[in-house]
């Protein structure tokens, strides 16, 4: 028969370190997701804005100037 005790296996050692640690760690995560982020919209925005290649590919298929 099944016991109705909870388990006391450890999830992960991150859970072991100080709520201040960790509260550090997630707004460091955050930061760096957002670093990234705006990194990739920047690239992006380079190449499709200042590079133009749709609008070079149109000028080429229609014959524009």
């Amino acid at each position: 028969m099944a016991s109705n005790t909870v388990s006391t296996k450890k999830t992960s050692g991150f859970d072991s370190l100080p709520i201040s640690i960790q509260m550090l760690i997630g707004v460091a995560l955050l930061l760096l997701i957002a670093v990234i982020g705006f990194a990739v919209f920047f690239a992006i925005d380079v190449l499709l804005l200042d590079f133009d290649p749709i609008g070079k590919l149109a000028g080429l298929i229609f014959g524009g100037k």
